[in-house]
């Protein structure tokens, strides 16, 4: 006969609170399998420890509560669960990319306000200055690039701003939705230092502006171009030859890969991986940037330094 417990030892046997296991059963997510009307005593199975386990795993993958009894009320499709993981790593990732960004200018203003002691807090552009602290001389470097402006990037809200204009003269047209990342940033600024990690970005994001320029104003009806962290840029392509699109990320990435980073102190190897959606126009813009970060996972998922395309 199997053994039922009391909400106190089946609380220590599923480390979870007795007064979470009242709140679980509330909710109609996860209730006794019976209860004493005299005593108001809660009985729980040994089965139910695998069944709160399920509970507890998707709960620390970040799902909300109702997203969870949602789950738990029918027969788990492993392929769906896959997608709706996939579909959480997205989100997952995107929170992460606004913090990492959040903190790099943090420590922009940092090293600004220890170098300059200003009177007055700085803005913007006076931190972002700070990305071109560290140029190349033609003298120690074996390959030089023309520095893009990175103040002229547009901003999250710009960029979205005007692909919503666009999709409002939607006439059939096709779109190409392009995610660049740095790979294992992090690890040039822990190691070889803020300096050198923003003369990183300043390369690696002028390669990308000059070659997608030089490529898309001619064969792409609309061509935008924003930062959007601080390591990561996206580009937005209307009408763009496909192979032409993949002819240039691939010039970028052969770019990249033969630039002599060691020349501005960066003391490993740079790479970036990419992700593209193309597709038509989507109902609302976050479907077209989701699958381009989908893309831009699986793309560091298989190895770092290469693409993934979706549809």
């Amino acid at each position: 006969m199997e053994k039922n417990y009391l909400i106190g030892e089946f609380s220590e046997r599923s480390g979870i609170s007795k007064r979470m296991l009242r709140h679980y059963d509330k909710l109609d997510l996860f209730s006794p399998i019976a209860l004493n009307e005299e005593n108001g005593y809660r009985y729980y199975s040994e089965d139910q420890l695998v069944e709160m386990r399920k509970i507890q795993f998707l709960k620390d993958l970040g799902f909300t509560l109702a997203t969870i009894k949602e789950l738990m009320c029918k027969p788990l499709d492993l392929y769906e669960f896959i997608e709706l993981l996939k579909d959480k790593e997205v989100v997952l990732t995107k929170d992460s990319d606004v913090i990492k960004s959040s903190l790099l200018m943090l420590k922009r203003s940092i090293l600004y306000l220890e170098k300059q002691s200003p009177s007055s807090f700085p803005s913007i552009n006076q931190l972002l200055d700070l990305e071109g602290s560290i140029m190349m001389s033609i003298e120690n470097q074996k390959k030089t690039v023309e520095k893009a402006d990175l103040k002229q990037l547009m901003n999250r809200d710009v960029f979205v701003e005007r692909i919503e204009e666009i999709f409002e003269k939607d006439q059939n047209d096709h779109y190409h939705f392009i995610t660049f990342d740095i790979d294992n940033f992090m690890h040039v600024n822990d190691f070889d230092g803020y300096e050198v990690g923003d003369a990183v970005i300043l390369n690696v994001f002028s390669i990308i502006i000059h070659e997608m320029e030089a490529a898309m104003e001619k064969i792409s009806d609309e061509f935008l171009i924003a930062r959007l962290g601080g390591d990561e840029c996206s580009i937005f392509l209307k009408n763009a030859d496909q192979s032409k699109v993949i002819e240039s990320i691939e010039k970028i990435f052969d770019s990249i890969r033969s630039f002599d980073f060691a020349a501005i102190g960066c003391g490993r190897a740079i790479t970036v991986s990419c992700g593209i959606s193309s597709s038509a126009k989507p109902a609302h813009i976050a479907q077209l940037t989701d699958q381009s970060m989908k893309a831009l996972i699986d793309a560091k998922r298989n190895g770092r330094n290469q693409y993934v395309i979706t549809k």
